[in-house]
Formats: structure tokens, sequence, C-alpha cells
């Protein structure tokens, strides 16, 4: 697909917080870009797990989730606890680290790669796979952006880019090229298997012994599979947790590998349990996990919510000709209200925050 020389915003991820911008923007009249560096769709490492809050923004912002979006079990009963490796599970509802009200009580249970990719064609932004964030330079008041399309360079004026790309953002990065060295990152590795195991579908089941995990650990069923993962501070081992995890599940729990489907890798951050956000700077947002946006270890309303935050002061910054930062800084407060009051419930809950754990 053709690119335009000029854009009036261009949003670089196509997860939930690129498709809640687009949503926001869409009907403005405003050219917009949605550029992904995967091909599309593309896979998410993540449970998949919509939780009542994130139920209700899609509903009311984008509609209906489609059946073929939906995974087995399509719903999700709440979080088994395991604070420790002989303790009894406790069960806790999605209510309870839930900071909003009114809402369904369950999850639903979805596909990431066909979620997100739902969500961004409910927009009418250009939505393009492959493209992948290189650097952007300033000229004047507009953005040149860099994008690497296979072998070939392909660049793009903008008034507006936003950083939608997730928790190693290359758009943060390449803004604030000293803010990652405030940030601690918090590797995570997971398995798919064809297994049997001796835990009840319908739930995400959360481990926090320290002997097995650097902050939580979680199984999942999922479309007939079992997804295992755990993670670690970036000091730590992650690999080695995970071994003595699958371990304990064979050992206290009956897991059966069958057969290993896939394994993936990725990281998070302390940014939100530390409350060292970057929201960006004049007409560059920066949205999701970029942004340091994240509910507990729950991502996907927190970046809904931002990403409508960061169209909506783009919206605002057009008609008013201020900087869109100032716009978003407000209408972006409440989700980082939100974001600390799941933190403060976890911490209150469970005695520390798994985000802030000492090094083993």
């Amino acid at each position: 697909m053709d690119l335009r020389d000029t854009y009036d915003v261009v949003i670089v991820g196509s997860g939930p917080a690129g498709a809640g911008a687009a949503r926001a923007l869409t009907g403005s009249g405003l050219r917009v870009l949605l550029a992904e560096r995967h091909e599309l769709p593309r896979f998410k490492m993540c449970s998949g797990i919509v939780f009542p809050s994130g139920r209700k923004f899609i509903a009311d912002n984008f509609g209906p989730v489609p059946d073929k979006v939906l995974c087995r079990p399509e719903r999700v009963r709440g979080q088994r606890i395991y604070r420790s490796l002989d303790a009894p599970s406790i069960d806790v509802p999605f209510a309870v680290f839930d900071p909003e009200e009114g809402m369904e009580a369950e999850g639903l249970n979805t596909s990431r790669s066909e979620l997100d990719y739902w969500l961004c064609s409910q927009s009418d932004a250009q939505l393009v796979g492959g493209h992948r964030f290189d650097d952007f330079e300033r000229e004047g008041r507009e953005y040149l952006v860099h994008l690497q399309h296979g072998d070939r360079e392909v660049s793009v004026r903008t008034s507006f880019l936003v950083g939608a790309d997730g928790t190693l953002s290359e758009v943060r990065r390449t803004a604030f090229p000293g803010f990652d060295d405030s940030i601690s990152f918090l590797p995570n590795y997971e398995e798919f298997y064809l297994a049997d195991i001796d835990l009840e579908p319908g739930w995400l089941h959360l481990f926090l012994d320290r002997s097995i995990t650097g902050y939580f650990a979680t199984v999942f069923h999922d479309e007939g599979t079992i997804q295992v993962v755990t993670g670690a501070h970036s000091q730590e081992p992650v690999r080695e947790y995970f071994q003595a995890f699958r371990s304990h599940l064979e050992a206290k729990h009956g897991l059966v590998v069958k057969e290993t489907l896939d394994s993936h890798g990725i990281g998070l951050t302390d940014m939100s349990a530390q409350k060292n956000y970057c929201l960006g700077s004049e007409n560059l947002l920066l949205v999701g996990e970029a942004g340091g946006f994240l509910r507990g270890g729950e991502g996907i309303t927190s970046s809904l919510a931002s990403g409508k935050a960061a169209g909506e002061a783009i919206l605002q910054s057009v008609a008013s000709g201020k900087p869109a930062i100032e716009h978003f800084r407000e209408l972006a407060s409440e989700e980082l209200r939100n974001c600390e009051m799941v933190h403060e419930r976890l911490e209150a809950a469970l005695g520390f925050n798994v985000f802030k754990r000492p090094l083993r």
C-alpha cells in the first residue's frame, strides 16, 4: 500500500493504544497513518484477557466484540491467587483490582492478534503493517518520520506523532534518549503447550512465591492450550525462574506437557508502579506502555484509555492552536489516577507491590 508524503497524524503501533487514538480521530477529517512494524495481524505476547473495565470501554467506543475475536473459554471469572507454593489459593474477582464500577463481573478471553486488528479496523486511519519506526526529525512545527519497509526507507511528514509502540518504545527512546535510564525492565518468558494440568479453566492463575518468579507467574487456558508465564527483574535469570515454575506445576498441579507449541519473551517496566511517566512534549504524545500507562499487570484498558485521550488531545490542539501535550496531560490524568489506584489496591491486598519486589 502506497503512503502519502504528508499526514496530519502518524501513530506508531497497532495495539490497543494505537487503536484508541485512531478511533478517537475517526470522522475528524484528519489524515491518519497507523504504522505497525510487524505484518498484520501481528502476534502479541499476552493472555488476551479483557478485564471488565476494558469490556465496557470497548463496548462504549468500538461496539460489540465479534465472535471471531473470542477464544475458549469465552469468559474469565477472575484471578485465582497462590501467595506461596503451599498455601491454598484465593479467588479474587476482577472488581477487587478494578477502579471502575457498574461493569460486568467477568472478563473476556480474546485472541490478541484478532482483537488488536479488529480494534484498528474500527477507525478510518490508513493501517499498514511491515513498517518499522526508525527515527524522526523536527522540521519547524512538523515531524519527518522515517519508517523502514523491507530494505527501503519511507519518510512521511506529520503535524502530530503518537508513540503507541509499547514497553521498549523506539519513539520514546528517540524523543527522550536519557529517559530509559530511569526505568527498571522486567523480562517475561512464556511457553504455550498442548498439555494436561489440574487447574480449572476460566481463571487467571496467579502465583507469587519468590522462588518461581521475580514478581508474578501465571497459568491460563486458551483455545485448548496452556499458557505458562513468569517474569523477573532485569538483574535476575528469567529462564531459571521459568524452569522452577514449570517444575512446580509438574509436581503440584499435574502439568503433563504433550507438545511445546511456541515460546516468547517480552519486557514490562516499573514506570506506572513508580509513577515515572513519559507523556511526550509539544505535539508528540506517548500512550499505553510507551508512556507508562499500566494498571498493575493489566495493560489493555489503560492503553485504550490513554490512546483515546491522545486522540482527543490532538483534536483539541487543532481547535485551540496550543500544543497537544497541554491537553493530553489533562485528558490522561484520570487514567493515570486509575493506574495508581490499582497499584495501591494490589499493595494493600498483597502487602507488597509486585513491581517493586527486592532482588532475591
